[in-house]
């Protein structure tokens, strides 16, 4: 009986919250457009140029032509148009 309580603390503090960042991240992967700033898993901050199947094209600096292919999942986090348009008003 205390194994099956045991059970359902760990689903309720350990599972369900991580099932939740994880669907949060996957719509900040989705709303992420050419123009938005992504931080990559490696700590590179860029800017998306363009977005294909299963990746996205980020220019590294605004002063060069250089740019760089990563995978969709290798981002982290994002500073979308939209959110700071909205905080800056």
């Amino acid at each position: 009986m205390y194994f099956f309580v045991l059970l359902l603390a760990v689903v309720f503090i350990v599972v369900l919250p991580s099932r939740k960042r994880r669907k949060q991240h996957q719509e900040l992967l989705k709303a992420i457009t050419p123009g938005d700033t992504v931080i990559t898993v490696g700590g590179i901050v860029a800017t998306v140029v363009a977005r294909e199947e299963s990746t996205f094209v980020l220019q590294l600096n605004e002063n060069s032509d250089s740019h760089m292919r990563v995978l969709i999942s290798a981002v982290q986090g994002a500073s979308l148009k939209t959110q700071e348009g909205a905080q800056n008003a």
